[in-house]
């Protein structure tokens, strides 16, 4: 310690202080300094970059854009569940042994207003549950149909049918028991709102326990 003490001298304690804070505060006033005009462009690349670093709350509104986007980059598996879904609906089971049309009830969102440029598609799923048939010599088929703001909307097939019939070599079960149908739905109807609504016309020859549910979805094209 002694020896220490002989070489410690008033230069040395000064320029050993200045050289710290030299040091120190070089860093601070770094930090506060240093902002993205004082960097060279590319200077910042994905490996430079900790992961999982960049957050959302680090990502300023709208600074992530289409055009920064790299084509092909976002697919389905990176987009959050129901993130292409617009609207769902589904109804309780009704009976499918009415003789007048019945307009089905259903529990859900129903309406949606289409944007411009945008490919929505109708999908409507009806499943028939305890189908059976009063004379066994003819089919049980009641019919489901889709409505869009009251009117019918037609696709390939015309109606769902979800139905109990005599097996058959094609169809030893006799049974029909799920049908649906998808569709586009708004392409020409940009801005109005579109409503979706579920019509049963029902057939005698089932059964009383004979039920009809349907389910009902728009989703939008990515």
């Amino acid at each position: 310690m002694r020896a220490v003490r002989k070489r410690l001298s008033y230069a040395n304690v000064v320029a050993t202080m200045a050289l710290f804070l030299a040091l120190s505060g070089g860093v601070v006033w770094a930090a506060g300094k240093v902002g993205s005009k004082s960097l060279k462009a590319n200077a910042v690349t994905a490996a430079k970059i900790r992961r999982n670093a960049v957050s959302n709350p680090k990502i300023r509104d709208n600074a992530v854009t289409a055009t920064k986007i790299k084509g092909g980059a976002v697919d389905f598996t990176k987009l959050a569940s129901g993130t292409n879904l617009i609207l769902s609906a589904a109804s309780g089971a009704v009976a499918a042994n009415g003789t007048t049309p019945v307009n089905v009830p259903l529990s859900g969102a129903v309406t949606f207003t289409p944007a411009s440029g945008s490919a929505d598609f109708l999908s409507v799923e009806a499943r028939g549950t305890n189908l059976g048939r009063v004379d066994p010599a003819k089919p049980c088929e009641p019919q489901v149909v889709p409505f869009v703001n009251g009117s019918r909307w037609e696709f390939a097939e015309g109606v769902l049918s979800p139905r109990a019939f005599t097996p058959t070599a094609a169809q030893p079960t006799g049974l029909i028991p799920v049908t649906g149908a998808t569709g586009p739905i708004g392409l020409t109807s940009p801005g109005t709102a579109q409503t979706v609504s579920i019509q049963l016309l029902g057939d005698p020859n089932c059964t009383p326990v004979s039920t009809v549910t349907v389910a009902v979805a728009v989703t939008q094209a990515k």
